[in-house]
């Protein structure tokens, strides 16, 4: 399952439909969620300055994280492995 998760602030008038709009361009038609949460917080809960950041999750919650870059590569390889883990 994948999931993206905007910081643009909802509140700002067009975020939601900027967001959408960019999200279709790229055809991520899987769950998109906007966060309503203060920079502090995601900076400190995320441990990240800001976006692009990912992260993949093993069936156990445990989690690896690459902040910029392409790290496309790696993650596909990680996906593998834990899509074939028991």
């Amino acid at each position: 399952m994948a999931v993206s998760v905007s910081l643009d602030d909802p509140k700002e008038s067009g975020a939601e439909q900027a967001v959408l709009k960019f999200l279709k361009s790229r055809k991520a038609d899987f769950t998109n969620l906007i966060l309503d949460e203060s920079q502090e917080y995601w900076q400190k809960k995320f441990n990240m300055d800001g976006p692009p950041s990912v992260f993949v999750f093993n069936r156990e919650g445990k989690w690896k994280q690459w902040v910029g870059g392409d790290p496309y590569p790696e993650v596909e390889k990680l996906v593998v492995e834990f899509l074939g883990a028991k």
